[in-house]
């Protein structure tokens, strides 16, 4: 899978599950924001991913 399809899964399953305004604010403020904010915001959602999966794991 390419990435430009990972991209547009990603964003299509955004749209499912939130309003269109939310997506499309959170992509303006993402545009405001310069490359090392990008890169740790997402170093910060992959943890709170990894903490997630890891508190839904049965015990």
């Amino acid at each position: 899978m390419s990435e430009l399809d990972r991209t547009e899964e990603l964003f299509n399953k955004l749209l499912d599950e939130h309003p269109p305004e939310l997506i499309l604010g959170a992509l303006d403020e993402m545009s405001r924001m310069s490359r090392n904010e990008l890169l740790a915001l997402s170093e910060l959602c992959e943890v709170i991913n990894r903490v997630e999966a890891k508190n839904h794991q049965p015990d």
